[in-house]
């Protein structure tokens, strides 16, 4: 099971992606002429979003998606398995939807390739010292599946938690923590053999 940030978007006429998305976890609310409804942001772009939530309205309906102190009036353009697509009235500021940090997938992104150039460039011969090793956690190689699990269980627990409001309004960085983390891991497992 794919997150729902790496989903590749479905042909929907009235919604065509022409602005890069930020990924990110945001909880806000969606509210309608008749209801008020706790959201994920799942990723968001100048002019649209993906939002999850259990109940949904449908295509066409006015909203407004509402976070704190900044609020976007927006249209349903589809909705289908407890996702909707919007489109904003008027172009949104994406950073200021991100959590505090304001670091977005891309953000994680850059550092995991960093990282990854860091390990593949050669150590010069004077800095070869062999710092002490911590115990191994596991026996063997991670495969694969190994870390898709461990990314489906970070993302399990983030959503549990996400269902607290009371938990949100405390830990709302630490749960975009965790999506984040749970984003990552996933892209790893696919990067793996």
């Amino acid at each position: 099971m794919l997150s729902a940030a790496y989903e590749q978007p479905e042909q929907y006429p009235d919604c065509a992606r022409v602005e890069p998305r930020t990924n990110m976890f945001v909880m806000a609310a969606l509210v309608t002429g008749h209801t008020r409804e706790t959201v994920k942001v799942r990723n968001m772009s100048a002019s649209g979003a993906l939002v999850e939530g259990p109940t949904l309205p449908n295509p066409g309906t006015p909203c407004l998606l509402n976070r704190g102190e900044i609020a976007l009036e927006a249209e349903v353009v589809w909705m289908k398995f407890g996702k909707a697509g919007l489109r904003f009235a008027r172009r949104a500021d994406v950073a200021q939807w991100l959590p505090s940090g304001r670091r977005s997938q891309s953000d994680v992104d850059d550092a995991v390739r960093q990282a990854k150039a860091a390990q593949a460039a050669p150590v010069p011969p004077h800095s070869r010292t062999v710092p002490p090793q911590a115990a191994p956690l596991f026996a063997t190689e991670l495969s694969r599946e190994d870390v898709g699990q461990t990314a489906a269980a970070i993302e399990q627990l983030a959503d549990q938690l996400a269902g607290d409001p009371d938990v949100v309004a405390r830990y709302m960085t630490k749960l975009q923590s965790l999506d984040i983390a749970a984003q990552t891991l996933r892209k790893l497992a696919e990067q793996m053999p």
